[in-house]
């Protein structure tokens, strides 16, 4: 299996590929997609391949705008890139559907958000191609316009543990560890406090406009997750132990993190997750007999000191190990996380790839660790990674 993890700044964007199967996770800004991503994509066309599966993993501006470009640019006439189903909890996955007429107060409210349009960090390669939401381009709506297969139907379905969670493929499968139901339900509560906020009164139930407004609304949030302070002195060493804590961002915990299996080789793939839920569902899978040792892990939320905590480190290793961030938000990655993977005992070579250099990729070159444990570091990783079975 090959993997490519693209230079998406702050944001994230992979792509998995084998002779049978490709899977793109999340596509970063819109330049990421125009500019990296769609060259491989005509590549897998040119081929006769296809897309198998499209996880959007959360509703993030630095996650799924590059999706939407690619979704704008994929309409039914210029369509070259088939996609056999989107995985994307939207309004319409977590409400019922009810197109009944808003109240023109309520209108209004819902008017006010979507002409806000998407975040101007989302503007595209070119004035020409600038995502406007009064094109219909938000995520959502391009998905239902194109008539994509959609969180396994039409999108009324939301991808969690208590739902769609497990899709086949000709060489493997995924497996989604979370989000829970609940994750999904902080989502809604986070919603509905926002519209009462504007002085909306009506029901929240889906339709098109209301639809739009959650999306764009998420985007819109800056929910900063502010950094704790530099806890390390000159030759001094913070103890990851101690520093950790909980990461509380509600669209954080709403993100699909999945166990990929493709051709014998095992992914953990945790988008920005909470640590603390994919240790509880990776608990039942080693009941069930799983190895928690992987061949690869995508480290959450771009190496954040709140995301992957040392209880999940306690449980779960790999040889590779993907870093992505370019450190433009929040300072991501976090060195104390970074000191902690690598200063695990092991009897193989461990494999940072970050698809960027920071200074704290720089930093870990030179760590020395405790445990004799030994590993390398590869910066500016953007080509293909080549995962062969041991």
């Amino acid at each position: 299996m090959r993997i490519k993890m693209y230079p998406a700044q702050n944001g994230d964007a992979f792509l998995l590929s084998t002779d049978k199967t490709n899977i793109l996770i999340d596509g970063g800004y819109a330049r990421t997609f125009h500019s990296y991503i769609r060259p491989d994509l005509e590549e897998i066309t040119n081929r006769d391949g296809c897309l198998n599966l499209v996880i959007v993993t959360h509703i993030d501006a630095d996650h799924i705008g590059g999706i939407i470009y690619f979704l704008l640019n994929n309409d039914s006439k210029t369509k070259n890139v088939s996609i056999k189903e989107i995985w994307h909890n939207s309004l319409r996955s977590l409400t019922s559907v009810n197109e009944a007429q808003l109240s023109l107060e309520d209108f209004e409210v819902i008017n006010s958000i979507n002409k806000r349009g998407h975040p101007k960090k989302l503007k595209a390669v070119s004035n020409y191609d600038e995502i406007s939401a009064n094109q219909g381009s938000t995520l959502a709506s391009l998905i239902h316009a194109g008539g994509y297969v959609w969180n396994d139907g039409d999108g009324t379905k939301s991808v969690c543990i208590d739902n769609v969670q497990h899709k086949l493929f000709q060489d493997g499968f995924v497996k989604v560890l979370t989000p829970s139901k609940d994750r999904l339900e902080n989502l809604i509560k986070s919603w509905k406090r926002d519209l009462r906020r504007y002085g909306f009164t009506g029901s929240i139930n889906s339709n098109q406009a209301i639809d739009d407004a959650f999306e764009l609304n998420f985007e819109h949030k800056d929910e900063v997750q502010v950094k704790g302070k530099k806890l390390i002195s000159s030759g001094r060493m913070a103890n990851f132990k101690d520093i950790y804590k909980q990461d509380t961002s509600i669209t954080n915990g709403s993100s699909i993190a999945t166990i990929i299996e493709l051709n014998g080789i095992r992914l953990l793939m945790l988008a920005d997750a909470w640590a603390e839920d994919i240790l509880k569902e990776l608990i039942k899978v080693e009941s069930q007999g799983e190895s928690m040792m992987f061949d690869a892990i995508k480290i959450s939320h771009h190496g954040s000191n709140y995301n992957t905590s040392p209880e999940l480190l306690s449980l779960v290793d790999a040889p590779i190990y993907l870093i992505s961030s370019n450190g433009s938000k929040h300072n991501h990655p976090d060195i104390e996380l970074l000191r902690a993977i690598v200063d695990r005992e092991a009897s193989f070579l461990r494999t940072l790839y970050f698809n960027y250099s920071t200074p704290e990729s720089r930093e870990i070159m030179d760590f020395q660790t405790t445990t004799g444990a030994t590993f390398i570091v590869e910066e500016n990783a953007t080509d293909w990674i080549e995962i062969i079975k041991e």
